[in-house]
């Protein structure tokens, strides 16, 4: 009915797609989270420090789990870390000069 490697690609034993879709996930949801740390942290200093210590714990334990699953995703997703801290870092260093310059 369906060729063989197109039910091969879709199979629920492929390792490859259920990574891929852990990745974006995480992608997704890391983003959405350090979008509504910015927030926070733009409103109120110390509930945001909070809320960076809150997501510290989860992201640890979330690649202690991955690094236990594979070593490969949990490279991938400590890079994705580094370099969606980073780029917060700039946004909100940028925001909060903007904001004293008002």
């Amino acid at each position: 009915m369906y060729p063989e490697s197109l039910v091969n690609l879709i199979s629920i034993n492929n390792d490859v797609l259920w990574g891929v879709i852990l990745i974006m996930g995480h992608l997704v949801s890391t983003t959405l989270a350090l979008a509504i740390f910015s927030s926070i942290l733009l409103k109120n200093k110390k509930n945001g420090l909070l809320f960076l210590i809150l997501l510290i714990v989860m992201g640890v334990l979330t690649l202690y789990r991955v690094m236990s699953y594979s070593i490969a995703l949990g490279l991938i997703i400590g890079f994705m870390y580094i370099m969606l801290c980073f780029v917060t870092f700039i946004s909100l260093k940028k925001k909060m000069t903007m904001k004293k310059q008002l």
